[in-house]
């Protein structure tokens, strides 16, 4: 018998989702405003170092992965951007 795994997150909005965390939640935990998350999450800015890390402690995820998350967004929004 198969055993599905569980997908991974594959953005910090999949990340977000799977923990049950707003995205007001996420932007008071990281000490931003709602809209930063929102376009952190939409892909139209970069995450700042500051905020990956607040966001890391909060969701208990190693800033580097929080990190990926976060590129992986803006690369799917900026194609041309990424090598």
């Amino acid at each position: 018998m198969e055993q599905h795994q569980p997908q991974q997150p594959q953005t910090l909005r999949d990340l977000l989702a799977e923990r049950n965390v707003r995205q007001d939640a996420a932007a008071l935990i990281a000490g931003v405003n709602q809209s930063t998350i929102s376009r952190i999450c939409a892909g139209t800015v970069k995450a700042d170092p500051a905020t990956v890390v607040a966001l890391a402690k909060a969701l208990h995820v190693s800033a580097r992965r929080v990190q990926a998350l976060c590129d992986a967004s803006y690369a799917a929004k900026h194609p041309a951007e990424t090598p």
